[in-house]
């Protein structure tokens, strides 16, 4: 069987369906089909329904957080008549490093010793520093390029840091953020990360302009069904794997493993590098793309929601952030315990939960522990934290993404080395197909809203190709088409308030490390 269409978008996620969405909206006429391999829509978001005080409510197992600095995605969720609503994160925080002590703090500050806490301040004003010199168009082509590329970030690490407390709650937000210990990430792909974010923090904290700052009313899932709506549904085909894509100079043929073959004469791959690895293209993608997809796998991460008749955090004077590097384990083949960090849960209902994340090497060791066994793991983790209270769940889910057939994991990070070949590798067009993809993104690499920008970008790249009447050369901007392609574009270099307030803090602490010293060091 074989359907004509003008576009083909392979992979049904969020960037996939917002190209498609983008292209409908921009031309009507166009014929477009969305092929997707799983059996729903939604790629790396996923919301289910579980048992909760009110019976069943909603939570998200996949991508749930958005901020107002994302606007790519906080302008699609308005376009789409959703809400959201803030992260909670009113009382004390959970801190467990350096040692099995869990300790509690209420300020910004961690629960630190005076000597981590300067440790990390200074960490963080150097990567506020460095990051500021890269073009996130172009990363490579910046003065320290090569140098940053060919460095791990764990060898970063311990370079800049010099006490194991601020290591280790580094690592720990690392281990969350990009799935992967800094041993497997290429410093240069790190910084470009944060670039891409604004700034180290707002990739790392839970505010309303931050990374885990709001989500979305009735679960993020849904951006996808309605992407989907507004394309038409009959439109989006699931359950049709594409396998082969062909082109020439004339248009694209994909064959799927349904046996369905599409004729188009533009194709979208929306589909993360190393799942279109797994493509076979006649002629052969470039030798920048297939490094690429070799070098940017996916790291390894299980999310975990646990929900409660009661909020007895809440009650407690606890907001339910946790940050762990893992503490103690009793588990044979485990290292440490099952937990990166933990956050309230609770729904816009007010149905309780907590949400708990297992990434990098914890995922991996913990994953194959049978699931009776880690489950108990993490409840007494969680226990340690928040109180026997937490022991007791209403419902239990845990979805372990690199097991997740057509995506294998949630978050793709770049190996050292391999740099070079992301600009041109993941973005620029080849032939007659466009590539979107959160991991394609300017801005938000790897987040929704990447994923909505990435999405745009390629659509507009077959606009300017098919109707190019109906785009401006604004919208062009950014894309492989704009005249300026190839000019260094800096990210804005103004400092945040909150930066200078960190500044303000570490003059404050070295002026009190000076003044102990002379106490009781240095005497007169």
């Amino acid at each position: 069987m074989e359907k004509q269409v003008d576009v083909a978008v392979v992979g049904g996620g969020i960037s996939g369906l917002t190209a498609a969405y983008y292209l409908h909206k921009k031309d009507p006429s166009l014929k477009i089909c969305v092929l997707e391999a799983k059996d729903r829509v939604g790629g790396r978001t996923l919301t289910l329904s579980l048992q909760s005080r009110d019976g069943t409510d909603y939570w998200d197992l996949g991508g749930q957080w958005v901020s107002r600095s994302q606007t790519d995605i906080m302008d699609l969720i308005k376009e789409l008549g959703l809400e959201t609503y803030k992260q909670f994160t009113v009382g004390s925080k959970i801190m467990q490093i350096e040692s099995e002590i869990v300790k509690s703090y209420k300020s910004d500050i961690p629960s630190l010793s005076l000597f981590a806490l300067v440790d990390l301040q200074c960490f963080i004003m150097k990567v506020e520093r460095l990051h500021k010199q890269i073009d996130t168009r172009d990363p490579y082509n910046c003065s320290r390029g090569e140098e940053w590329d060919t460095k791990s970030l764990e060898t970063f690490l311990k370079e800049s840091l010099w006490t194991h407390g601020a290591y280790e709650t580094i690592a720990a937000a690392i281990r969350t953020t990009v799935t992967m210990e800094p041993a497997q990430i290429s410093t240069l792909y790190f910084l470009t990360l944060v670039a891409s974010a604004g700034d180290l923090m707002t990739l790392f904290e839970a505010k309303e302009d931050a990374a885990q700052g709001l989500k979305v009313k009735g679960g993020t899932q849904q951006i996808s069904k309605l992407l989907a709506e507004k394309v038409g549904t009959d439109n989006v085909l699931l359950n049709h794997a594409v396998e082969k894509v062909t082109q020439n100079e004339e248009s694209v043929l994909l064959e799927c493993k349904n046996g369905l073959t599409v004729s188009c004469q533009r194709a979208v791959i929306a589909t993360p590098p190393m799942v279109t690895r797994k493509i076979d293209f006649v002629p052969l993608l470039s030798l920048q793309r297939r490094e690429i997809e070799k070098w940017m796998p996916f790291g390894n991460y299980i999310k975990v929601i646990s929900t409660y008749r009661e909020a007895f955090w809440k009650s407690n004077g606890q907001s339910g952030e946790a940050v762990t590097y893992g503490g103690p384990s009793d588990a044979s083949g485990c290292d440490v315990g099952p937990l990166s960090i933990v956050f309230d849960a609770t729904t816009p209902t007010g149905n309780p939960a907590l949400v708990s994340f297992l990434s990098g090497d914890q995922a991996i060791q913990w994953g194959r522990q049978d699931a009776k066994t880690r489950k108990a793991a993490v409840l007494k983790s969680l226990g340690d934290f928040f109180g026997p209270e937490a022991k007791n769940c209403l419902d239990y889910i845990e979805k372990d993404w690199s097991e997740e057939s057509y995506i294998e994991g949630a978050v793709a990070a770049v190996s050292t080395g391999a740099m070079r070949n992301f600009a041109s590798g993941l973005r620029e067009p080849q032939g007659r197909l466009h590539f979107a993809g959160a991991e394609s993104a300017y801005q938000w690499q790897g987040y929704m809203s990447g994923g909505v920008q990435a999405g745009i970008r390629a659509a507009t790249e077959v606009l300017y190709k098919l109707r190019p009447n109906t785009i401006s050369s604004t919208e062009l901007s950014g894309t492989a088409y704009d005249p300026n392609y190839r000019t260094p574009h800096h990210l804005r270099q103004n400092v945040k308030q909150s930066t200078m307030t960190r500044a303000l803090i570490l003059a404050v602490l070295v002026g009190l490390v000076a003044l102990l010293y002379r106490k009781f060091v240095g005497g007169d």
